[in-house]
């Protein structure tokens, strides 16, 4: 018995010092893992600054980037919903680049962007015995393509005389339709990674000119290209257009000529990207709203509102 005894006691003394141990292990690690992250924070940091400083020598640069996403769904005989029985799969494609020359007292800026998604939705409906009809499937593409060119020379710190060209279209129907704006004014360019403009001089041409009328008045907007965090970029472009007068020959639905206000439009576009998740793969979200009256009307909505195209999926970073 007092064999046993004394054997307890060890095997009790053996694994509270086993036990000690491993809290002692486990806190060394943790310690450890925290000195690491600390260091890998400080790493990015410089790395941020390092990129910062090099796109403000003078000279080009360069980058292009994408975001590929994919979603999937379905429902059957959900409440409030418009289809009863229905699947759906989507795909979405974002990319956008740039080619920018910052120079002693001028800049010129090209910038590219490219949004396509496309959904297909199976149905199927009920006939009146209750049985279902053959599936159908039924296709919906949304895309954007928006290319623009805007050079400056410098007046005074930070404020540039500029002239812009502007094109956006899209792929379902190139060019139908389409727009092209040449405006000139004022950029204020406080840093490189953000531009603003106000052009009180712009003329939109709309396609097809047989079907959109075309006008003249202010353009205004903004770009941003950066990183708001080490790892996470921004991608920011508003443009807008502000007719100074409506249309003396073209018609919304209901018989009125255009208005200044049914020619104005605007367009945004928001891109973030984390970057490296794995192995040079990030993810990414992108999200265009559009306000464009005249191309409401010309689908034959009487009252057009906010348009939208947005992606979420992987980022590529090139």
């Amino acid at each position: 018995m007092r064999t046993n005894f004394i054997l307890i006691l060890v095997a009790m003394f053996v694994t509270t010092f086993s036990l000690q141990a491993q809290d002692e292990t486990l806190e060394e690690l943790s310690t450890m893992l925290a000195d690491r992250q600390a260091v890998k924070e400080g790493i990015d940091k410089e790395i941020a600054d390092l990129d910062k400083r090099i796109k403000e020598f003078p000279g080009w640069t360069k980058g292009l980037g994408g975001t590929v996403g994919f979603n999937f769904g379905g429902a059957n005989d959900w409440f409030g919903q418009d289809i009863e029985n229905s699947s759906s799969s989507g795909f979405g494609l974002d990319v956008g680049g740039y080619a920018n020359n910052n120079g002693d007292g001028y800049f010129w800026h090209n910038g590219l962007k490219i949004a396509y998604t496309t959904t297909k939705t199976t149905i199927q409906d009920l006939n009146d015995d209750g049985s279902l009809d053959p599936e159908q499937e039924l296709t919906n593409n949304a895309s954007y393509f928006n290319l623009k060119s805007i050079g400056g020379k410098e007046l005074f710190s930070n404020v540039f005389a500029s002239a812009e060209a502007n094109y956006e279209t899209t792929f379902n129907k190139f060019n139908d339709p389409g727009t092209l704006t040449f405006s000139a004014g004022l950029t204020w360019k406080p840093i490189n990674d953000l531009i603003v403009i106000i052009h009180p001089l712009a003329y939109q041409i709309n396609f097809p000119s047989g079907d959109l009328a075309s006008a003249s008045g202010a353009k205004i907007g903004a770009t941003y290209t950066g990183e708001i965090y080490p790892g996470v970029a921004w991608t920011s472009d508003l443009n807008a257009f502000l007719a100074y007068g409506g249309s003396d020959e073209k018609a919304r639905p209901d018989g009125e000529l255009f208005s200044a206000g049914d020619l104005s439009n605007w367009t945004w576009f928001n891109t973030f990207a984390v970057k490296d998740v794995f192995k040079g793969i990030g993810v990414g979200a992108s999200l265009g709203l559009r306000n464009n009256k005249q191309l409401g009307f010309a689908k034959g909505i009487s009252d057009p509102g906010l348009q939208t195209i947005y992606t979420l999926g992987l980022s590529y970073a090139l």
